[in-house]
């Protein structure tokens, strides 16, 4: 590691890539990750955000597929992707009304469904880009351990977010075991998303998980 050429880093997804729950101005896992690596490959890191908050897989697969991005990803050293969790809030509300479970079922299909879209456009992108790269995916923490259905869909879907970890160029980082039984300490007052502490704690999953050596 050396040089001082520029990283790009495209950072995908909903809330947890905007940053809600971080206290004001500071940073959530996007910055916070930045700044560890930038400490680690000696490099500066240029970064583009595209997340909205509220947003389900569909619409990320929809950010992804937008041919404006397609040169940014193709040329992306790093690429984060944070999806599913709102799907699963969302149908989730449903069963609460209903009791249907086959709303969340459904919805852990769909969710499988276009992340499995979501990562063949990007590896489309990324077939001959020529640059070294790794993508990290984000799986789902539970926010709402005290209801047991909740966690079988959590991890129903982490499974197959699961699936995608190739051990060099796509990674999943597991945040699921890192706020497991510590949520009280890791998410903020809205018991959903991460507070400052929690956001820490996604930015060093993804250290650990390292980088390319040609980085």
């Amino acid at each position: 590691m050396g040089g001082q050429q520029c990283l790009t880093y495209v950072a995908l997804g909903d809330s947890l890539t905007v940053g809600v729950g971080a206290s004001f101005l500071a940073p959530g896992f996007v910055g916070r990750y930045v700044r560890l690596t930038e400490k680690e490959c000696n490099r500066p890191v240029f970064t583009d955000i595209y997340a909205k908050s509220g947003i389900e897989t569909g619409e990320v697969r929809a950010i992804v597929e937008s041919p404006a991005l397609h040169e940014k990803i193709k040329c992306a050293n790093m690429i984060t992707i944070s999806a599913g969790g709102n799907d699963l809030i969302n149908a989730s509300k449903d069963f609460a009304e209903t009791g249907e479970q086959n709303e969340i079922t459904q919805s852990v299909k769909e969710c499988h469904s276009n992340m499995v879209q979501i990562m063949h456009t990007i590896q489309g992108l990324k077939k001959d880009c020529g640059v070294p790269y790794i993508i990290y995916l984000l799986n789902l923490y539970n926010p709402q351990p005290q209801i047991p259905l909740a966690d079988k869909w959590v991890q129903l879907f982490n499974r197959h977010l699961n699936s995608f970890d190739n051990r060099s160029t796509i990674r999943v980082a597991n945040l699921y075991s890192v706020f497991k039984g510590r949520q009280d300490e890791l998410l903020s007052r809205d018991q959903i998303h991460p507070n400052n502490l929690g956001y820490q704690a996604i930015a060093n999953t993804l250290f650990s998980l390292g980088y390319p050596s040609d980085f």
